[in-house]
């Protein structure tokens, strides 16, 4: 089992791992060209900052098929894509004033992901 973090370094993770990756204005050539260029010059790569948890990612993938639409949505809105709570709001048919009820969504949101992704003590005395 992954290490007991909150849900939103969870979500971000999960995010960072189902993200397109490809990035606007980059070429596939240019890239590669310049990975040659800094091996050539011996440059080292930067290292990694987060590591991915690709394991903990599925889990929260799974969870995901289970949500509730409106939560599935906002959180792919605000993770995966990366929106501003302006434009999430809009596409959504969120009210974006006051700032409260984006907030309150969006905490809907996460603690429904995390009711369904966090592991469940099966044991009741009765």
């Amino acid at each position: 089992m992954t290490d007991r973090r909150d849900i939103g370094s969870r979500l971000e993770n999960w995010a960072r791992v189902y993200r397109d990756h490809t990035r606007v204005g980059i070429s596939p050539t240019g890239a590669y060209c310049d990975q040659l260029r800094r091996d050539a010059e011996g440059e080292k790569p930067a290292p990694e900052r987060r590591k991915l948890d690709e394991a903990d990612a599925q889990l929260i993938e799974r969870g995901m098929r289970e949500l509730e639409t409106k939560h599935r949505m906002l959180l792919y809105w605000c993770y995966i894509r990366q929106a501003q709570p302006e434009v999430v709001c809009r596409k959504m048919a969120i009210a974006h004033r006051p700032a409260t009820v984006f907030v309150k969504a969006f905490r809907d949101a996460q603690d429904a992901i995390a009711h369904i992704v966090e592991p469940r003590d099966t044991f009741h005395d009765s």
